[in-house]
This record gives structure tokens, C-alpha cells and sequence, in this order.
């Protein structure tokens, strides 16, 4: 399920550009040939009538018609809800109509609507109409509705089915357009959260690795939620984009300078998560967090600049790409997290240099800042160190004092 901003108050309006909406609508419609229309939650057009017969266009010209086909809609776009599918049913003059739901944050938006046409199941399907009946009911003239009834499509139920496939292509654009627009207000609103967060913040060497929440890593993850959202429906979309939204609150939202492995782990998993996503087969990883060491406190942001490393600089440049372990031990008195890679391999010599602060790149500020906190933190006995592994192209070792309560260490030490 996704889970961005609060949508109860949500219409699709809100999301959705009605100018485009409706420029993209008529393009294609125009296109196909096929009556469309795009409706709100409740029936309400909200874009233009596009290839609407003579005789749709003359019941909606009527105040009582177009009430009624309003709440035909509606009801349409209810069922198509709860049913979670297309539907294809009798609009309230026994025309064949079809529906695909815009759903948005497991939310009812609307829905792409069209059809109104008579099927081939009967003979003389037109004969039904009422015609003195009907010009009465919604005060027209029987000359304009005989003539209407008479310019009805009697079509194939073959032809519904094109109808629907048509209409699920829009459904879906519109429902890409409004998880892209909820991203955007969220993205927004955690970024100004962030910066009231950063006015507050007292260690410097915090606000720059909170500041690197890789432009590149989010700006292909919403490449990403884009692909699958037009090929998937749901679950793997709203998956992706459920961790994304948790990865990020929790980068914005971390008060603690030291929070539980658990809990610093759990953000890397999903992480992790979005990263196979866009990488598929090219990437595969596990992690081994033994239970007794979950609540045990690791620095802040220490462990995912490490991890980011591991796959855009090890695993990224590989075209079969390779898979990232992560393992947690405790030793006596510390912890030790190694992260392991099967990438492109890391040339000791220049990793070396990034510890010492010589290497002059950008690409291993992360890198640097992970060592330099903790040997700030706990003494020039402990920061990262990169080891030898004949298995592994890179291996880095975090390594840093076991503890729970960090006040509590920090006076054990000075005693």
C-alpha cells in the first residue's frame, strides 16, 4: 500500500493536470476513434467529451439526462473499485458503457469512461427505445432522439474489449501522473521539514552526510517507480515507492545521533529493496543482523554511504552486475559490520588515500566522512578499514565500540 500524504481529502484534480489530462485524451481518442470521457470520484466530468455520439451528447443536453448519466458513471466507477478490474455494464438507457478506475494511494480518483453503444446480441437492438417515452422524460424533442437512436453503432462485444484496452492505457497515464504529483508534495513537504530539522542541528559533520541523499539514486528510483507503474499494477509500484517514502522520512525524521542497529539496518533493507528494483538480476544482496546485537547503537548515517559505494562504484559499472552482503559481529567489547561486494573491486591504494583524505574526488566523501565520525566519536582505534577477501572484489570493515546507551559508554570511558 502506498503510503504518502494524508488522501482522504484527495480528488483528482488535486494530481492531475486537466489541460493535459485533456490534451492527452483527445490525441488519442482522436486517434482510435473511440468515445471517451474522464470523470471524478463522483461522475463529474472533468475533461472534454471526446467522440461522443449524437445521441449521448442530446441525453446529457438535458438537465434530468445529464443527472442521470452523472450518477450512472459513478456507480460504474464504484464498481470498477471494489472489483478492482474494468467493467463493462448498462448505462440508464440500456446502452453498453465501460469503465477503468483511476486509482491513486488506494484511492477512488475517478475513471476513464466510453462505450455507448448497442451490441449485435439481438435483432433490431434499437427497437427498445420508448422514443415519446423518453423525448417526455427529459424533455426533448422525438425528432432529435429518433434520429439520434437511429445513428447509434450496433457493434461487436469485440469491440468493448478494444474499448476497455484503450481506456486502461489512459487509467493508467492518469494514475502514473498522480503518484508522480504525491511524490512531488511529499518530496516537498519532508524537504521543508528537513530544513527546520537542519536549523536545529548542533554537529556540522551531520548536516553534510544527511545532505547526500544521492541525487542520482532518487532521480533513477522515480525512473524506476515510472516503468513499473506503466507495466505493473500495484503491488510491486506501491512496494517501491512504500520504502522510497520510509527511507526518506527516516533520513529526514532521525533525531538520534545513535540509533539501534535494528533500526539503521531495517532503512538499508529498504534501501536495498529499491535498488533491486532498478537493478533486477544485476543485483542481489543479504544481510545477517544477529538478534542479540539488534539493539545495540551504531552512529548515525555511518553505514549507508558505505552501502551506496558498494553499488553505484562496485556494481553499477558491471554489466552482469553482483551482489552486496552485509554481516554484523560483535568481538568482546565492539562491533564489527563488514560489507562485502562482488563489484568492480576497489583499488586498495585509492581507498587508502580516501581514508587519509588525499584522494581529491567527490566520490568518496561519504566514504571519508563514515571514517573520519567515528574516530571522532571513539578514538583513532576504530573507523573503517579495508581488508583482503579472495571471494570478494571489496571488503570494508566498520568497526566501532559495542554499546547501548551512548551517554552510559561515554562515562565508563572518561572513568
Amino acid at each position: 500500500m502506498i503510503i504518502l500524504l494524508n488522501t482522504n481529502d484527495l480528488t483528482l484534480t488535486d494530481v492531475v493536470d486537466i489541460d493535459t489530462l485533456s490534451n492527452v485524451q483527445s490525441k488519442l481518442a482522436d486517434l482510435v476513434g473511440i468515445s471517451v470521457v474522464t470523470a471524478d470520484a463522483n461522475g463529474n466530468p472533468v475533461g472534454r467529451f471526446n467522440n461522443f455520439s449524437p445521441f449521448c451528447q442530446l441525453i446529457r443536453s438535458s438537465k434530468i439526462g445529464a443527472k442521470k448519466c452523472i450518477e450512472c458513471d459513478a456507480q460504474a466507477e464504484q464498481k470498477a473499485f471494489a472489483t478492482g478490474k474494468p467493467t463493462i455494464s448498462d448505462c440508464h438507457l440500456g446502452l453498453k458503457d465501460c469503465c477503468v478506475p483511476i486509482i491513486v494511494n488506494n484511492k477512488l480518483l475517478g475513471g476513464v469512461l466510453g462505450g455507448q453503444v448497442l451490441v449485435d446480441d439481438q435483432e433490431n437492438p434499437k427497437s427498445k427505445f420508448d422514443i415519446p417515452k423518453l423525448a417526455k422524460e427529459l424533455d426533448l424533442e422525438e425528432s432529435e432522439l429518433a434520429v439520434a437512436i437511429d445513428n447509434l453503432a450496433v457493434v461487436e462485444p469485440e469491440y468493448l474489449q478494444d474499448c476497455v484496452d484503450f481506456y486502461e492505457v489512459l487509467a493508467n497515464y492518469f494514475t502514473e501522473m498522480g503518484i508522480k504529483s504525491l511524490f512531488q508534495q511529499q518530496l516537498l513537504k519532508e524537504t521543508q521539514e528537513k530544513l527546520d530539522y537542519e536549523r536545529r542541528l548542533k554537529y556540522a559533520e551531520l548536516k553534510t552526510v544527511e545532505a547526500q541523499i544521492n541525487p542520482h539514486f532518487l532521480f533513477n528510483t522515480l525512473n524506476s517507480i515510472s516503468r513499473v507503474a506503466m507495466s505493473e499494477n500495484a503491488p510491486l509500484t506501491e512496494e517501491m515507492i512504500y520504502n522510497l517514502s520510509d527511507l526518506i522520512r527516516y533520513n529526514l525524521k532521525q533525531t538520534e545521533e545513535f540509533p539501534l542497529l535494528k533500526n539503521e539496518i531495517k532503512n538499508i533493507r529498504r534501501y536495498l529493496s529499491i535498488q533491486k528494483v532498478r537493478y533486477g538480476d544485476r543485483l542481489n544482496y543479504q544481510i545477517d543482523l544477529p538478534n542479540h546485537l539488534e539493539d545495540f547503537c551504531i552512529p548515525y548515517m555511518i553505514l549507508q554511504p558505505i552501502v551506496e559505494n558498494a553499488i553505484i562504484h562496485g556494481i553499477e559499472p558491471l554489466a552482469k552486475g553482483g551482489s552486496v552482503y552485509i554481516s554484523v559481529s560483535r568481538n568482546e567489547e565492539d562491533i564489527s559490520i563488514l560489507v562485502k561486494d562482488t563489484g568492480v573491486g576497489f583499488k586498495k591504494q585509492q581507498a587508502l588515500k580516501i581514508l587519509e583524505g588525499k584522494d581529491g574526488s567527490s566520490d568518496g566523501i561519504g566514504f571519508l566522512n563514515s571514517h573520519l565520525r567515528l574516530r571522532d566519536y571513539f578514538g583513532e582505534n576504530y573507523g573503517l578499514q579495508i581488508l583482503n577477501d579472495e571471494t570478494f572484489s571489496t571488503v570494508i570493515k566498520i568497526f566501532f565500540p559495542a554499546f547501548t546507551d551512548y551517554n552510559h559508554y561515554k562515562n565508563k570511558v572518561i572513568i
